[in-house]
């Protein structure tokens, strides 16, 4: 499990790699590198600046303003992660962790003081409803058997079926995961088993890799 738990946060920052993405908006290759508050260029942030621009895939001696808007929006999200402090509202919000579109989303629904008012949220956002209406390229990708960066948990089990196993990273709400699908392939000496994990971060692929 603590090897798993190190590779994931490995995967997460790894940038070369064709199966892990980074929004064309991030500004990460804006060419800039700027100072954090107390810090100083070519990557004088603090241990947890670093550490949350590692967990987004980003570099942190090599950050733009809305880079550093992203980090602080995952460090308040992280707060307001640890603030559930009953089970009933951690379940909850595990529940619908795969379909909230973005950190923003899910700082909106933490932010509310009660359980029953998240819950009118969701009623209100009609988050129930993505599950059983997935996008077009969803569609397309799950009648291909195929998946994408950004899929929610449920529809890679109807691309690709139940995972053979399924490890966890650090606490079970959160969907930070490593699937295990092994399957037989063809090639030109026959039929070989091949093996593929596929990585999610709050119940969304971030990305696999094949062996």
């Amino acid at each position: 499990m603590k090897s798993f738990a190190a590779f994931f946060l490995i995967v997460l920052s790894v940038s070369g790699c064709t199966h892990f993405q980074r929004s064309a908006g991030s500004g990460y290759n804006e060419g800039l590198q700027y100072q954090d508050e107390g810090g100083s260029r070519n990557g004088g942030y603090d241990r947890q600046t670093r550490q949350t621009a590692y967990e987004l895939g980003k570099d942190p001696s090599y950050l733009s303003p809305r880079d550093l808007e992203e980090i602080r929006s995952r460090q308040k999200l992280r707060e307001l992660e640890r603030s559930l402090s009953s089970k009933k509202e951690r379940e909850q919000y595990s529940k619908i962790l795969p379909w909230l579109k973005n950190d923003e989303e899910k700082i909106s629904f933490l932010s509310i003081p009660s359980i029953e008012g998240r819950q009118q949220w969701i009623n209100r956002n009609n988050i129930w409803g993505r599950s059983q209406a997935p996008q077009e390229e969803m569609k397309e990708l799950i009648e291909t058997q195929d998946i994408a960066v950004g899929m929610p948990q449920d529809y890679v089990r109807r691309s690709w079926g139940e995972p053979l196993s399924v490890e966890v990273s650090g606490n079970p709400i959160y969907k930070n995961e490593r699937w295990k699908y092994q399957r037989q392939v063809s090639t030109s000496q026959g039929f070989r088993k091949e093996t593929r994990y596929v990585y999610f971060e709050g119940g969304r692929v971030v990305g696999w890799e094949t062996e």
